[in-house]
């Protein structure tokens, strides 16, 4: 665990949460003194970047007020204050903002105020569909993935009218106009992020975890919306890792009735543990094809997974 701590850059974003829990178990001198400093500084180095993107969040309230656009924190900034501490945070690498499409633009003039829009300079055929890149006009690096669809539209069906009627105040800016999704929602966009990553054993399980322990959403009605968007399959499997690995108290008998049928059963957990825990860097051959089996297993819709791909394949040799 040490060594794995040390060495993985996307491990960083946890290490406060390690410190802390190593503390409150009186752990921590189960880790060699060197891994002791590099927690304490790491965690002291994630307040700090955290800090620093919840004045930027504190700003664009502020802008935000007199306009009639609805904003939805989502992820790793909208747990932060919420279910994970200011003094032991989760780290993020941007501020995650979802608008409704129709409101993207008004959103953009505000947002002009605060950061500048960042061309990306990607191959992706995707690239553009649902979310955009701006930089804070500050000096520290700080980043706003703008969403307009939580995940490719071809793929999954979304009211962003419901989402805004079901998100809930954050305590930490308490603002009418940036809120964040309801802990049901967040539930099933954790799936939903983790099959468009293909990444099964990654941090997105702790999020799901700590959300379920401490806030204790309604399962029956993440599964609800799961299914309107086309992501059961998924939220399925998220929760099936959750209880296998975290031992996440979700009902039994509700997991057995949203069960996929046999076939499809065994051909997701052979990839989870056979396919998805091979090794491969993003946009790679490999990670392609992992997204490709993801699509097809986990999204709800076969027909729309075909599409989705076809599209992708077009998109890609008119690039």
């Amino acid at each position: 665990m040490e060594k794995q701590l040390l060495s993985d850059p996307k491990l960083e974003r946890l290490h406060a949460l390690v410190y802390k829990n190593a503390i409150e178990r009186q752990q921590l001198n189960w880790f060699s003194s060197a891994c002791q400093i590099k927690l304490k500084l790491s965690t002291y180095r994630l307040i700090a970047d955290i800090s620093a993107k919840k004045n930027q969040l504190t700003e664009l309230t502020q802008l935000l007020e007199g306009h009639d656009i609805n904003v939805l924190l989502l992820k790793g900034m909208a747990f932060n204050g919420y279910f994970y501490s200011d003094n032991s945070p989760r780290g993020s690498s941007d501020i995650d903002l979802l608008v409704q499409p129709q409101d993207k633009a008004k959103f953009c003039q505000v947002l002009k105020l605060l950061a500048t829009s960042v061309e990306k300079k990607s191959n992706d055929a995707f690239s553009g569909l649902f979310e955009e890149t701006w930089r804070a006009n500050i000096t520290q690096p700080i980043y706003f993935d703008l969403h307009w669809y939580l995940s490719y539209p071809s793929l999954f069906n979304f009211d962003g009218s419901e989402m805004v009627k079901r998100s809930i105040q954050h305590p930490s800016y308490l603002s009418e106009n940036l809120r964040m999704l309801s802990n049901e929602d967040h539930i099933v966009y954790l799936a939903m992020h983790m099959t468009k990553d293909c990444d099964f054993f990654g941090y997105g399980l702790i999020d799901c975890h700590e959300m379920i322990c401490q806030q204790q959403p309604d399962i029956m009605k993440c599964f609800t919306i799961a299914e309107a968007w086309g992501i059961k399959t998924g939220l399925y499997y998220l929760l099936m890792q959750c209880k296998k690995y975290m031992h996440t108290p979700v009902d039994e008998g509700l997991m057995h009735s949203n069960q996929p049928g046999y076939v499809r059963n065994h051909l997701c957990v052979y990839a989870i543990n056979n396919i998805f825990t091979t090794p491969s860097k993003l946009k790679t051959m490999t990670h392609r094809f992992k997204q490709l089996i993801s699509v097809f297993l986990f999204c709800d819709s076969l027909s729309k997974a075909f599409l989705h791909n076809i599209v992708f394949i077009k998109r890609s040799i008119i690039k």
